[in-house]
């Protein structure tokens, strides 16, 4: 892990990033500047077997089995503090009228929304770290349970695992990723977070087939202390071990100094450089994507899988990733 933080650090130095001079510019040019209009396209049907994910904007997203609706972090406002959104959010309100289950990774305010919150019915489940209910504010949920780092519940049918992730978030309590196994491909959730050694926790204990990660608001270097680049997050992505990757927070708020587009654009690169193209999926806001699935072998609980050898997937910064024992997925599954 040390060497891979190492190696990502060295990488970064290299790297000429397309930023912002001033912030402050870039808010109060957007101030009176309604958000950029998105095409929200209908909810794709999901079947057993499938999963649909959701691209809401910024870090929100739907994961959707055929039984289950769920959101993570749903932010469907203009605002952030002073800063306004420069592109719609994905989701409408109709859509989080429908969700049964809610997980909110932490308490800062462009993930715990609670004009969003409001739209979501009284009857989901809430899902978040210690501490998140008080938060909530006069939303009152159904049921509310607050997981601490590591552990886990059943919710109708559902399993959701947390693991923390790195991200400063200090009075708030921790920030939480999770793990989402439904009806359908295992999703891995994490709405916010620095690269660390969490990722290959996960990988080695429960390899996720879809692997929701966060690519913007790294810019100074110094907030990858708390949030990953889009290099950072392809080495988050080997070490979970999964099959595809949808990157999420970027592109809405402009809260660094990068560029709004340069997350999506450096991926993009990155991913052409390393040929895993048919591994990534960019989501615009309000598109979603259909994945399907067969079964395949999980990890004991030692972390090994039955036929798996050591070593074998390559390094992120390399050409290309060995996928031999990791069959592929139906990519919109439904087109």
């Amino acid at each position: 892990m040390a060497d891979r933080t190492l190696e990502l650090a060295r990488l970064h130095r290299r790297v000429r990033i397309r930023r912002t001079p001033s912030l402050l510019l870039a808010w109060l040019a957007r101030y009176l500047v309604p958000p950029r209009a998105v095409s929200i396209a209908p909810l794709p049907t999901v079947v057993a077997g499938e999963v649909a994910v959701t691209f809401g904007g910024h870090a929100s997203a739907l994961v959707r089995y055929p039984d289950r609706t769920i959101a993570l972090d749903p932010m469907i406002g203009r605002w952030v503090g002073g800063v306004h959104r420069a592109v719609a959010p994905g989701l409408d309100p109709a859509m989080l009228a429908a969700v049964d289950l809610m997980l909110l990774s932490h308490g800062h305010a462009d993930h715990l929304h609670l004009p969003s919150l409001a739209r979501v019915p009284t009857t989901a489940t809430v899902v978040g770290p210690p501490g998140i209910g008080a938060r909530l504010g006069r939303r009152r949920f159904a049921r509310l349970i607050e997981l601490a780092p590591g552990s886990g519940v059943d919710v109708d049918g559902a399993r959701v695992d947390a693991v923390e992730v790195a991200h400063g978030a200090g009075g708030l309590g921790p920030t939480l990723a999770y793990t989402i196994d439904g009806a359908g491909p295992r999703v891995f959730a994490c709405a916010d977070g620095a690269y660390g050694p969490a990722f290959a926790e996960v990988g080695a204990r429960a390899r996720p087939d879809i692997a929701l990660l966060p690519i913007g608001g790294f810019w100074p270097k110094s907030f990858r202390a708390r949030h990953m680049s889009p290099l950072d997050a392809l080495y988050a992505f080997e070490d979970l071990r999964a099959r595809v990757m949808v990157p999420i927070h970027h592109g809405a708020f402009a809260l660094s100094y990068e560029r709004l587009g340069e997350p999506v654009r450096w991926l993009r690169e990155l991913v052409d450089e390393r040929d895993l193209g048919a591994h990534v999926r960019v989501l615009v806001p309000g598109e979603s994507a259909v994945w399907r699935g067969g079964e395949r072998a999980r990890p004991d609980r030692d972390g090994d899988v039955p036929g798996d050898g050591d070593g074998d997937a390559l390094a992120a910064g390399a050409a290309a990733r060995a996928w031999a024992e990791v069959p592929p997925i139906a990519i919109d599954a439904h087109s």
